[in-house]
């Protein structure tokens, strides 16, 4: 909303997160607590809210935006879903793990390239992010509260508290209409990103530990190409 001209961040108890989803589903910003840290989200088929979260962020185009869905149902309508991923998506859905998952049709990938236009970072979210994801029009896209091209550590490091978030809305002027007050976020770790566009790949290893993700696949080796844990 705005006084005065100026917007100001509606706050919220998580027990009313649930009225973010109109803000979303009118092209708003709002700011949701996870177990990893505060994520910036917005309508994933929303062009002009997908690019107020790059421009805010100072986020590079070529890193797309994370998919949250509202169940495995709904990956299945929009991305090749193979065995591999399946067994990864009943053995750590919900939770901390992000699949990197093709496209079934190449119009919705150009539809939606802030997304990525060859795969997408898709996840499920065990807490308020996916009890949003389950009521809104479409499912959100998120990326972490940070600075991507902060001058300093503290400006590119994730928000963990509803404190830090105000301070990167002052500071980048990002237009976020509403913010849940989760608490402290425990965690402080990205997601488990694993390719599944091929042979499982192992991308970054964030909150879900590899080991979890060998185990679910009945011990196979993952291809591994870890990377620090990152956002989103």
């Amino acid at each position: 909303m705005r006084v005065g001209g100026r917007r100001t961040m509606t706050v919220l108890p998580e027990a009313e997160a649930a009225e973010t989803v109109a803000v979303l589903d009118a092209g708003g910003i709002v700011v949701l607590p996870t177990r990893r840290w505060y994520m910036l989200c917005a309508d994933s088929t929303h062009a002009e809210a997908c690019r107020r979260l790059f421009e805010g962020k100072g986020r590079p185009s070529t890193k797309p935006l994370a998919l949250v869905m509202a169940s495995d149902a709904a990956v299945t309508a929009e991305f090749s879903f193979s065995s591999t991923a399946r067994r990864l998506a009943e053995g750590l859905w919900p939770g901390d793990l992000a699949l990197l998952l093709p496209w079934l049709k190449p119009e919705s990938a150009q539809e939606r390239s802030w997304l990525g236009t060859r795969t997408a970072m898709v996840t499920r979210d065990p807490g308020v992010l996916g009890k949003v994801a389950a009521m809104t029009r479409n499912p959100p896209a998120v990326t972490v509260v940070s600075r991507s091209n902060g001058q300093d550590a503290e400006e590119r490091q994730p928000a963990l508290s509803p404190a830090e978030v105000r301070r990167f809305v002052e500071r980048t002027s990002m237009p976020v209409d509403m913010l849940v007050d989760g608490g402290v976020c425990p965690l402080g770790r990205g997601l488990t990103v694993v390719d599944c566009s091929s042979t499982p790949r192992l991308v970054r290893e964030g909150a879900v530990h590899a080991r979890a993700v060998s185990h679910v696949l009945g011990g196979a080796e993952c291809e591994v190409e870890v990377r620090p844990s990152a956002a989103p």
